[in-house]
């Protein structure tokens, strides 16, 4: 205790406080992983806010790590008097941020194509499904025609024959993307 006392004791008489007098400041921006640094001593990352600095501090710097994509790489700001304060940093993309073509291969390549291979599965099953439909409708009534000799008969043979042939037609356009698509 007379330790504690005598510790108290000098640091009065040498002008300083035992407990020097800090700031709080919040620092926000688009960027969570931006570092935060106090006279140029890191403090954190901008999650990491609210940030208790000493009274003696007199610039908050706050910057993005990856130099390469962003224009504006940090910004300084100079602390006042205030003890809360509030730093707002937003850090704006270049246009062009790479220009270099990448192949798209693996998991997201699978993704991207699954889609596309779904409907058109479903494309190519569903017409497949009515040419085979309008087909076997035009042969029934080809039948009925040889039969009877209806006129008519041999008309709706001929309007079955080509919503068959469309359908077919559909059905291979589904299959082209489908084989395009696993290909490319």
């Amino acid at each position: 205790m007379i330790t504690r006392c005598l510790i108290l004791f000098a640091w009065l008489l040498l002008g300083a406080s035992p407990v020097a007098a800090q700031r709080v400041i919040h620092v926000e921006s688009n960027f969570s992983e931006a570092q935060v640094f106090a006279d140029s001593v890191m403090i954190g990352t901008v999650s990491q806010s609210p940030f208790t600095v000493q009274s003696s501090t007199k610039v908050i710097s706050v910057k993005h790590p990856d130099k390469d994509i962003w224009t504006n790489r940090h910004v300084d700001v100079e602390l006042n008097d205030d003890p809360v304060q509030r730093i707002v940093a937003n850090f704006v993309v270049n246009q062009v941020v790479d220009t270099t073509l990448k192949p798209k291969f693996g998991i997201d390549a699978v993704r991207s194509n699954k889609k596309w291979i779904t409907i058109a599965t479903g494309v190519s099953v569903l017409s497949g499904m009515a040419a085979i439909h309008f087909r076997t409708k035009a042969d029934n009534r080809f039948n009925d025609y040889l039969k009877t000799g209806d006129k008519r008969l041999k008309q709706k043979v001929k309007t079955l024959d080509v919503q068959s042939g469309l359908a077919l037609g559909v059905m291979q356009i589904g299959v082209g993307v489908i084989a395009f698509r696993l290909i490319f």
